[in-house]
């Protein structure tokens, strides 16, 4: 494969306001699936590490992805910062689910209680900022990835993906059998195209 093919024109993902406004027209199903399939998976990970359960997540995902298609039509796209409202969603949801639990501990489960208490109490509400963050970063790295996997030979991908692990290059050049200045010009030219698939998606999607 040509390590130097450049990307094509077209955009991978519609802009980020262009797709909020399709999504907008809550009758535009190909736009939902679209802007469901960029943002659904980030949702469930700040979740998971919220240390809300698997279980619970699967719900509250589901809730929290509803919420934000029964509310776009009413946001304004020219002032929004979608991630940011995605995190605002994703932690009243999670304080609404937490404050209902409590109430029906006092209600049903008194001998369950100190247990279930527990585990809401390990729920990381005040950290979910920090959490999103952290949570996008190593999402957008994914997504970045994945969009310029077709860009490069498959030892392309493998030097800059263990490159990310933190090895350097002479134990990359020793693991894949690669000489030193093989493994820096592959690193080099996928690194240099990453780094502008990744300022485009923030642009796109944030």
């Amino acid at each position: 494969m040509d390590e130097n093919k450049q990307p094509s024109n077209t955009d991978i993902y519609a802009t980020r306001k262009t797709l909020i406004q399709r999504v907008q027209d809550q009758h535009n199903d190909e736009a939902w699936a679209e802007l469901f399939s960029i943002y659904s998976r980030y949702v469930y990970s700040i979740l998971i590490s919220m240390n809300v359960s698997a279980s619970d997540a699967d719900e509250l995902h589901q809730e929290i992805m509803i919420k934000i298609w029964k509310r776009l039509p009413e946001l304004d796209v020219q002032e929004l910062r979608f991630r940011n409202y995605l995190s605002t969603v994703t932690k009243n949801t999670v304080l609404n689910f937490i404050r209902s639990r409590k109430r029906r501990i006092d209600r049903e489960e008194k001998a369950l209680g100190d247990s279930t208490i527990s585990y809401l109490d390990s729920i990381r509400l005040p950290d979910i900022e920090e959490i999103a963050e952290k949570e996008w970063r190593v999402y957008l790295t994914h997504l970045a990835l994945q969009n310029i996997e077709q860009l490069f030979s498959q030892n392309a991908i493998t030097v800059f993906k263990l490159s990310l692990q933190g090895l350097t290059a002479q134990q990359i050049s020793e693991q894949e059998n690669m000489t030193f200045s093989t493994v820096n010009t592959l690193k080099s030219r996928v690194k240099s195209r990453f780094k502008i698939e990744l300022q485009q998606l923030k642009e796109e999607l944030e």
